[in-house]
Formats: C-alpha cells, sequence, structure tokens
C-alpha cells in the first residue's frame, strides 16, 4: 500500500498539461538535434573579464557566480571560500576563512549575496551558516535545524531559506523551507527514492524573486512555495522523453539502494542517454544543460516570444558554453586558459587581447555573452 501511494504521489506531482488552459502548465516543445549556431545569432556582444590573480584570490574550484550592482560574487567551494570582484575583475575581498578557530568553519558549499544587509550567508554542509560582511568581517554563526547533510541555499521572499539536501535515511526530505526569522523549518518536501536526487547538482536557481526547482531524470520545472511545489513549465523533447521505468527502475522504496547504483552504472555507460543539469530562465529564453553519458554538454535554448530552440555543445566557432549565471542582460561563463584560442574569431581585438596577456597560473577570465 506505501509503494502504491508513493507512485500515485509521484504520479500527480509530475502531471501537467500543454498550453492553453491558464491553469496549466507551459509546455516547452523541443527537437533534440543538435545544429550550428553561429555565436551572433544568440548573441549582440561578448565581453572578457579578466580576474586579479594573488596569493589572496586564486581559485581552486569555483561553483557558482553572484551577480548583484556590478560585482562578481564567486564561490570557490576548494578554497573553500568567496571572493568578490569588481567590474574590470580587481578582488575587492575574500570572504571567509578556512580553520578550527572562531568565525572559521571546514568546508562551505553555497552562498547568499544580501547587500541591503551588507551580508553573506555562507552554508556549510554541517549545518551553520556563516554570516561575514561584505568586506569580510566575520559577524555570527547560525545553527540550522538538524538533518544529514546541507548542499545548497537561496533565497525565497527575503523572508525564507530554501536548502537542499542529500537524505541519508528514507524519512529525510531533499527541499527545506526554513524561516530567517526563527531558523525553524517552515515546510519540508520532495521525499523520492535515492535514484531521483542521483548528480542533481545544482537543482535550484532564482528568476524575479522566485525560487525555482528540477531534477535531472524528469521534465517538470517546479516553481518552490513556503507551502509546496508547483510545476510552473515542461520541457518536452518528444520521443526522446525520458522515462525512467523503461529502463527497469520501478521507484520503490525497498529497491532503492539497487536501483541508485544501477543508475551510476546506466549513466556511465549511457544506457540512459542524458540528464538535465542547470536551469535558468530570463525574459527572452528557457535555458537548460543537457549531460550525455556524464560529460558530454549541450546546451539548450529555448526562446520565449516564438518556441524556437536552440541545441548545441559549442557554437558554429567553436565556444563552449557552461553559464554559471544568467541574467536579462547577458550569461556569465568562468574561462579557463585551455580554451581561450576558441574565442579568437568571435572576440574583437581588444577583448581577445585581455587573453592573450594571461599567464598560465592566472585565475580564469569571467566572459559575458549578451543576449541580442
Amino acid at each position: 500500500m506505501k509503494n502504491i501511494l508513493l507512485i500515485l504521489l509521484l504520479f500527480i506531482l509530475f502531471s501537467c498539461k500543454s498550453t492553453g488552459d491558464k491553469t496549466d502548465c507551459e509546455v516547452l516543445h523541443v527537437d533534440l538535434v543538435e545544429r550550428p549556431v553561429p555565436t551572433e545569432e544568440l548573441f549582440s556582444k561578448i565581453s572578457v573579464i579578466p580576474l586579479e590573480t594573488n596569493d589572496t584570490s586564486f581559485l581552486v574550484r569555483p561553483v557558482k557566480v553572484i551577480i548583484k550592482d556590478n560585482r562578481y560574487y564567486i564561490v570557490d567551494e576548494g578554497v573553500p571560500a568567496v571572493f568578490s570582484f569588481d567590474e574590470e575583475g580587481h578582488l575587492l575581498h575574500k570572504i571567509g576563512k578556512k580553520g578550527q578557530g572562531p568565525g572559521e568553519y571546514r568546508e562551505i558549499y553555497d552562498a547568499v549575496i544580501k547587500e541591503k544587509e551588507n551580508a553573506v550567508y555562507m552554508l556549510s554542509p554541517f549545518g551553520s551558516l556563516y554570516v561575514y560582511s561584505l568586506d569580510g568581517k566575520f559577524i555570527k554563526e547560525i545553527k540550522l535545524p538538524a538533518r544529514s547533510n546541507y548542499q545548497l541555499i537561496e533565497e525565497l521572499e527575503s523572508k525564507y531559506f530554501v536548502t537542499w539536501t542529500l537524505p541519508a535515511s528514507e524519512n529525510e526530505n531533499c527541499i527545506s523551507v526554513i524561516s530567517k526569522e526563527s531558523f525553524n523549518n517552515v515546510k519540508e518536501f520532495w521525499h523520492v527514492p535515492p535514484v531521483l536526487t542521483t548528480l542533481n547538482s545544482k537543482p535550484f536557481y532564482n528568476y524575479e524573486h522566485k525560487v525555482y526547482f528540477s531534477n535531472p531524470y524528469q521534465n517538470e520545472v517546479y516553481e518552490v512555495r513556503t507551502d509546496s511545489l508547483r510545476v510552473a513549465y515542461r520541457w518536452d523533447f518528444g520521443k526522446d522523453n525520458l522515462d525512467l521505468k523503461e529502463y527497469g527502475f520501478t521507484l520503490l522504496e525497498d529497491q532503492k539502494v539497487e536501483e541508485y547504483k544501477l543508475m551510476l552504472q546506466y549513466l556511465r555507460d549511457s544506457t540512459v542517454p542524458y540528464l538535465l543539469r542547470h536551469q535558468f530562465q530570463n525574459k527572452k529564453y528557457y535555458y537548460t544543460m543537457l549531460t550525455f553519458g556524464l560529460w558530454h554538454r549541450i546546451n539548450l535554448f529555448y526562446r520565449k516570444d516564438d518556441g524556437k530552440s536552440f541545441f548545441f555543445e559549442k557554437t558554429a566557432e567553436g565556444i563552449l558554453l557552461h553559464p554559471l549565471a544568467l541574467n536579462e542582460d547577458f550569461l556569465t561563463c568562468i574561462v579557463f586558459n585551455e580554451d581561450f584560442p576558441n574565442y579568437e574569431k568571435v572576440l574583437p581585438p581588444e577583448e581577445y587581447k585581455k587573453l592573450e596577456e594571461r599567464l598560465e597560473d592566472d585565475n580564469p577570465c569571467l566572459i559575458k555573452f549578451y543576449f541580442k
């Protein structure tokens, strides 16, 4: 009976219809056929921001870019710390310190920037928020509700945080809505078999003060509310849609360990052909990245005004796009020196010169692609 209820819940949660009825979610119809896309078809301009390199600013494993008022905050879980740079790439501050003393931490996985509060909320996987000022002064540590781990965090409606947990027990939910006033749980949801959380490294994005959530193996994208998840839109790839049951997955509780291992194997050998990774949107586009065989990343842009889609690994000029941030005007990538030569064909000479002047051990560059 418990398994039947779980299947019924998943069916209801993942269902929505094509556009027409105003209560239905929007459906994005896409043919997953790669076609060459010239850079100029999507972007009007590309600019380079060389990030300052010194003993204080050296990046190890940057995982997130947050853009606020012409400042670029880079979350680096390898250091771990948050680095702030100005629009010319000059280091403003290194925020946070690894250690075991007061105001120090072991690991940082994510961060939320609150400029009006002059604060950075840095998420430790061990259940704390370390709060620093924007110039790097430690303010306080906040204990979060007890969970096995904390992976990611976003702000919701200015009054709440939304966090992501990889469950360590069958009773643990993945998503928590936490009050910023009491730092207690307001709501928890997304209690699913572990196979549905495999490699879900970027489940959230923030757009127009709303938090959106997605899963790598399902086409629905949800709006996270304080009391529920609401299907906001759905990708429809026609014959290429994933159905895990076709690969023998039951999603039943008593099969969770075996099916988790099976998913990892099927992704490695491409039995399961792809998963959906990053998701974003702005006023012009919906965006997602599909990963085939764990490493082959293909970009998908869906233009809102006419439904035209652009599905490509590289632009026609050979540019790889791996966006870490997307706003109304541009998307932002972190680009390392081995990829610099590909940009000679698309950058003005003065911009490409910035790449040519970089040394082998310098920090990567931020490259901004402005939408047409």
